[in-house]
């Protein structure tokens, strides 16, 4: 699973275009299961953005996709803390770190993140 399930769509109009070309060969190399490929590309995005930027917090959410689908749930698990500091409730965030909780039998963490979904306005009828 993939943040947007590989949406290009772009981060933001006043970022650098080199950021967006990044993130959107990030997400060609997730589609092609390149998972390591796409990491590295998340993370020249990243060094492109200011540190505060809300963008970023997409960027550590496609990485812990990677990260999932490499069976790496530690790794996952802390992009997503970094992405829900950035951008503190982001769904996408909370959805990843939910199911990488819940794939190593961390259930009440997942059921929290899952809670926190469902107190969002954006709940799906999936997270309910």
């Amino acid at each position: 699973m993939h943040c947007e399930d590989g949406d290009a769509a772009p981060l933001c109009p006043l970022q650098p275009k080199e950021a967006l070309d990044l993130k959107n060969d990030g997400n060609r190399m997730f589609a092609q299961r390149e998972y390591t490929k796409a990491i590295e590309q998340y993370d020249a995005a990243m060094k492109i953005l200011p540190d505060g930027s809300t963008e970023r917090a997409d960027l550590l959410c496609n990485k812990a996709a990677c990260f999932y689908a490499l069976n790496k749930l530690k790794d996952a698990v802390k992009e997503c803390g970094s992405a829900l500091e950035v951008s503190p409730g982001s769904i996408k965030a909370l959805r990843h770190r939910a199911k990488a909780l819940e794939k190593q039998g961390m259930f009440k963490a997942a059921l929290g993140d899952i809670q926190a979904i469902n107190r969002s306005e954006s709940a799906s009828d999936d997270s309910r």
